[in-house]
């Protein structure tokens, strides 16, 4: 009798350790995949290599478009991507000359036009981007294209200066190479980042 009680209690014992162990697998679970809380923006300005464009970001007034609930996918050239740009071309898109002085204001126009060509709407992980040759509509409505490999996600105009919402770049599209991704999906509470190694000109 003393036996049984002594192994009943083991297996009630046995069987709490299992019940308790069934609910914290599911609590495990849950941590794992809790959605993240920061905005695009605040997820870029939290990340150092995003510091300048952040600033043309918020020169060109559109921070509130990267805290909206619309899904956006964002390529987002590091600072690093900045060094190969044509300077006085950005020089004009912000608002200063070459000796860093101020103009009477920003071009938002044109720079909203290259903000948003590094924009897709809706929230894309590199592995839905993969495959070759593809062609897709950006925010500021002109394509841009991918080709996705086992070496990674690689992106360019192809039709510089050429399309709605193009603007030319002093032929920055046709000299240089294709944009790569160092880093892909940075994911945020409305969208993905992906970090590229430089800027793409609409």
């Amino acid at each position: 009798m003393i036996q049984t009680t002594l192994l009943r209690r083991r297996f009630l014992t046995l069987g709490t350790m299992a019940a308790a162990g069934s609910l914290a697998a599911p609590a495990i679970l849950r941590a794992q995949t809790v959605p993240p809380t920061r905005t695009l923006a605040d997820t870029m300005a939290g990340d150092s290599r995003f510091a300048r464009f952040l600033d043309l970001i918020s020169r060109g007034g559109m921070v509130e478009d990267f805290r909206s609930a619309e899904p956006m996918t964002v390529f987002a050239p590091t600072d690093a991507a900045f060094f190969g740009a044509p300077a006085n071309l950005l020089q004009q898109l912000v608002g200063t000359n070459s000796s860093g002085g101020s103009q009477e204001s920003v071009d938002r126009q044109r720079l909203g036009a290259l903000i948003n060509y590094h924009i897709l709407p809706g929230a894309f992980r590199a592995s839905e981007l993969m495959g070759s040759d593809r062609r897709l509509r950006t925010r500021n409505g002109a394509d841009i294209a991918l080709t996705g490999t086992t070496e990674g996600l690689m992106l360019q105009n192809p039709a510089p200066a050429m399309q709605m919402g193009g603007f030319g770049a002093a032929g920055a599209n046709v000299s240089s190479r294709p944009a790569r991704v160092v880093q892909a999906d940075i994911v945020a509470s409305n969208g993905v980042i992906h970090a590229i190694d430089q800027v793409i000109w609409p």
